[in-house]
C-alpha cells in the first residue's frame, strides 16, 4: 500500500493572483459592460466597461478578497496545488 502525499507548493500573492485569474469566466453583458467570476474564490465577482477594465478589476477583487480572508481568519483555498505563502501577525502562544 503507497502512501500518497500531496505536496502544495507556497506562492506570493501576486502568483495566486494569476492563478485564481487563469480561473476567472468572463461573459459580456447586454450593455457591452463585462462580468467575471473567479470560481476558486466563492463570491468574487466583478465587472468593467471594457474587458480589460473587468481584468484590472479582478485582480484587485481577487487581492481584496484574499485580505479580507486574512483578516476575518477565513480558510484561503489552494488553486492548482498553490497555496498563498503569507505571514500571520498573530501571536504564537507558548503552551503550559
Amino acid at each position: 500500500m503507497t502512501n500518497s502525499v500531496t505536496t502544495m507548493k507556497l506562492v506570493p500573492l501576486s502568483k495566486y493572483i494569476q492563478l485564481a485569474l487563469s480561473h476567472a469566466v468572463y461573459s459580456q453583458n447586454e450593455d457591452g459592460s463585462w462580468t467575471v467570476e473567479v470560481p476558486p474564490l466563492p463570491g468574487c465577482v466583478t465587472w468593467g466597461e471594457t474587458r480589460d477594465e473587468a481584468l484590472e478589476m479582478a485582480m484587485d477583487a481577487i487581492e481584496g478578497w484574499v485580505l479580507t480572508a486574512l483578516r476575518f481568519g477565513d480558510p484561503i483555498p489552494s488553486i492548482d496545488g498553490c497555496i498563498l505563502h503569507y505571514v500571520s501577525d498573530t501571536p504564537i502562544s507558548k503552551a503550559a
